[in-house]
This record gives C-alpha cells, sequence and structure tokens, in this order.
C-alpha cells in the first residue's frame, strides 16, 4: 500500500518542479506558436497548455521514476497533450500540433554546441551507455508498471544499435488521453536529436504508423532517415 501510494503520488510532489520546467523550455513552443498562429494566440495557448499540463500531472504514468531514463519523455508527452488539447479547441490539428512541437525541439537541441551534441552522439554508442539501457531493457520486460515501455536492444561491434519495442509507453498514454491522433508523430523527438547528434536513425516502424512494434534503429555517422510524417512537419 505505501509502495502503491508512493507511485500514485511521484509526479504530484514535483508539481512545483514541473512547472518550473514547463515555463524554463516552452519559451521555445511559445516562439514557434507565434511564428505560425500570431503572437496573441500564441500567448492564449501557451497559457492554456500551462494550465492543463498542470491538471494531468497527477495522470502521467508512473514506469519506474528516476530509476527509468524514459520519465522525462512522458513528462514532454504531457506538454504535448496538454498544447495539443489546446490547440484542437482553436481548430487546429494533430499536425499542427506536431509541427511545432517538433520545430521547438529542433530549437532546443540547436542551441547546443554542435561539438557536444556530436559527443554525447559518440557516447550512446559506447559500451558502458549500451549496457545501462540493456539492463533497462531487461527490466521492462518484468512489466512491473503497466504503463512502461517494453524493450529489447540489438547491438554489435560496427556502430549498429537497436532498439525494439514491443509495447510503447506513449501510445498507451495518448490512448489513455484520448488523443490517438497524436500517434502518427510519436517519434518526432528521436529525429529531431539523431540528425544533430550523427546517430543515424531510421524509425519508420512505429506503433503509431500501425505496425505491431517501434524499432528505433541506429547507426552511427549514417545519415538519419527522415519518416515521410515527419518530414511533412517541415513542409
Amino acid at each position: 500500500m505505501h509502495t502503491a501510494h508512493k507511485h500514485s503520488d511521484y509526479y504530484t510532489l514535483k508539481s512545483a518542479r514541473l512547472l518550473r520546467q514547463f515555463d524554463r523550455h516552452f519559451v521555445r513552443a511559445t516562439r514557434r506558436l507565434a511564428h505560425h498562429h500570431g503572437e496573441e494566440l500564441a500567448a492564449e495557448l501557451t497559457a492554456e497548455t500551462r494550465r492543463r499540463f498542470e491538471q494531468i500531472i497527477p495522470e502521467l504514468p508512473y514506469i519506474g521514476g528516476s530509476a527509468n531514463y524514459f520519465t522525462p519523455v512522458m513528462v514532454i508527452n504531457g506538454w504535448l497533450v496538454s498544447l495539443h488539447r489546446a490547440m484542437a479547441e482553436r481548430g487546429l490539428s494533430a499536425e499542427d500540433t506536431a509541427r511545432v512541437a517538433f520545430e521547438a525541439t529542433d530549437d532546443f537541441f540547436s542551441s547546443k554546441p554542435q561539438w557536444l551534441l556530436r559527443l554525447f552522439g559518440r557516447l550512446a554508442f559506447t559500451g558502458p551507455v549500451r549496457r545501462a539501457f540493456e539492463r533497462q531493457a531487461s527490466r521492462s520486460q518484468q512489466r512491473r508498471y503497466p504503463g512502461d515501455f517494453v524493450y529489447e536492444i540489438e547491438a554489435d561491434s560496427h556502430g549498429h544499435l537497436a532498439m525494439v519495442f514491443s509495447e510503447c509507453a506513449v501510445n498507451k498514454f495518448y490512448t489513455d488521453q484520448g488523443v490517438e491522433e497524436l500517434a502518427p508523430w510519436c517519434n518526432f523527438f528521436d529525429v529531431s536529436y539523431s540528425r544533430l547528434m550523427g546517430m543515424g536513425l531510421d524509425a519508420n516502424t512505429t506503433i503509431g504508423q500501425g505496425c505491431d512494434h517501434c524499432r528505433l534503429d541506429y547507426c552511427h555517422g549514417r545519415a538519419t532517415r527522415i519518416p515521410p510524417l515527419v518530414a511533412q512537419l517541415e513542409r
């Protein structure tokens, strides 16, 4: 009972910190909203997104807390779901939401020094990082948390690494929140960091596009292969 209570309160107890993070980082999305929809509507959407995010914090799925490398992904998707609901109320589409989020993500990574991004891209293929994700992947197979990812790691000694997901926490969250229309763009974040870090991602197989699994296939130094629906956001 104590453990269950601890899990249910995980995000709620961090509400103030999560809202500060939102205020600090969502400014990039606000700028992109202003670019596409004007400053007045951008200000309205930002305020509404923040209000909705505060409400959704208790509903974020607990997937292991700080022990799970993907917990921040769920927080960011809380922002995305909140933004989409605010935009949908004004007649804007899931693609409109995904475009703003994709551009803001690119802005975030592009603001970092290129040498640092490339360094992180190389580190992702090192033995210690791979083994850390292999341990987490093994834990995911235990299915301790219903809302979690379930995945395996495939890797070789030639700069190739793949994460193969049989269950996707992001898509589960979209379904629980009734926003399945966001699912086709569930991997835009991975595309953004991959091409700036030189990680050579091929993410054309995703549960969000109706496949029975997701495959994030990385090859260090290869050009990132942009899925058609993500490429569509850049038009």
